[in-house]
């Protein structure tokens, strides 16, 4: 299996902190995620492809670039973004079993239903099987959990002050944040009347030293090539929404890959990015090795002399799953779709009355990212 390659999104050399929305799906746009799903990753760069050569098209009307993809041979498959203080990138909680000694376990409680995030020791320990036997520390309102082995070695301010105490420090950590989110004020006002409306769109903000890191597995040299250019054309053109209002831009680099000690690989994989199974994976999915969430992917979509749309709702393996890819012949790949809306004359859209809702394509990417991990328990 090859190996991963790791980028930073930074922020761009005028700023000294990071700051997107990328909404939550059914809400408005005063709530905002943290992160941003390999789907929505995806879609982006689709996008990017199209301005750079909008007259490169396929033989369904969609970009040249996105045709490996849906014809099962990409160059690339893509992690979800995933939150990083400094080169520390935090992963996705797995869909097993976290085993803890029982003291450890009772003094944390009900904190275990807020872990979404883990340092690269504590991620390979519940992938293997492995009791974690030291208090983890607990940051973000218990969304992050680190070792402390990791933690000693964090940058300003999270890293550990000279003279300064476990207990005093591990406080520090916990009120410390990685990022922020918080509803901005804005005001619309309408240009017949003058009227105005007020709202507020969600923003999050990660501290300086903190970012977002993205995992890719390359199938080829020039797949790599083709993605870091449209990485840095993503940058610049910003990612998420409110672009126009200063947010999404940022700087893509290469950074340190995690070392994940994952023992001796067996038929069992851990997804890093959202997934959707052809349908000769889905056996994958009912093994009783398998442990997984489902998630509901929806929005909009935007499509030049066309009116905002909603795109068709797709359900999607949830990042961290494990999958059992001995129920498949051949790797795990999972498959792209087309989620651009169908009118019928029963079900008309008011503008475009029946038929596709715009002449090309809407990808949405399910292809898996995933990580090979034991059968059964290595207590190494």
């Amino acid at each position: 299996m090859s190996v991963l390659t790791t980028y930073y999104l930074q922020p761009p050399e005028d700023r000294d902190a990071l700051s997107f929305h990328f909404g939550r799906q059914g809400i408005g746009m005063e709530e905002a995620s943290e992160t941003l799903a390999s789907d929505s990753l995806f879609a982006a760069l689709v996008a990017q492809a199209v301005l750079l050569d909008p007259r490169n098209l396929g033989s369904d009307g969609g970009p040249a670039f996105a045709q490996p993809f849906v014809s099962g041979t990409p160059p690339f498959a893509l992690s979800s973004l995933f939150p990083r203080l400094g080169d520390l990138i935090l992963l996705p909680r797995p869909a097993l079993e976290l085993k803890m000694v029982d003291h450890l376990r009772s003094e944390i409680g009900k904190g275990f239903k807020k872990l979404r995030y883990l340092s690269p020791k504590l991620f390979s320990a519940i992938c293997t099987g492995r009791q974690i036997a030291s208090k983890p520390i607990i940051m973000q309102k218990g969304k992050v959990w680190l070792s402390q082995e990791e933690a000693e070695k964090l940058p300003k301010p999270w890293g550990r002050q000279s003279n300064e105490s476990d207990k005093s420090w591990f406080a520090r950590l916990g009120e410390t944040p990685i990022w922020e989110i918080e509803s901005l004020p804005h005001v619309a006002v309408d240009r017949v009347s003058n009227a105005s409306a007020y709202f507020e769109v969600g923003c999050v903000t990660y501290a300086p030293g903190a970012g977002l890191a993205l995992l890719v597995r390359f199938a080829e040299p020039t797949g790599q090539a083709q993605f870091e250019r449209l990485l840095d054309l993503l940058g610049e053109s910003g990612l998420g929404g409110r672009r126009s209002s200063g947010a999404g831009a940022f700087h893509g680099v290469r950074g340190t890959t995690p070392d994940l000690n994952l023992g001796t690989p067996g038929s069992r994989q851990v997804l890093l990015s959202r997934y959707l199974p052809r349908p000769d994976e889905r056996e994958a999915l009912r093994s009783e090795q398998a442990s997984y969430q489902l998630v509901n992917v929806g929005g909009w979509l935007y499509s030049t002399g066309k009116p905002a749309q909603r795109r068709q709702r797709v359900r999607m393996v949830a990042e961290g799953s494990v999958l059992d890819g001995a129920k498949v012949d051949g790797p795990i790949r999972g498959t792209v779709v087309d989620v651009r809306p169908v009118y019928t004359a029963e079900k008309p859209h008011p503008q475009l009355r029946s038929g596709n809702g715009t002449t090309h394509p809407v990808y949405r990417s399910g292809l898996a990212l995933a990580l090979a991990i034991p059968d059964t328990e290595d207590t190494r």
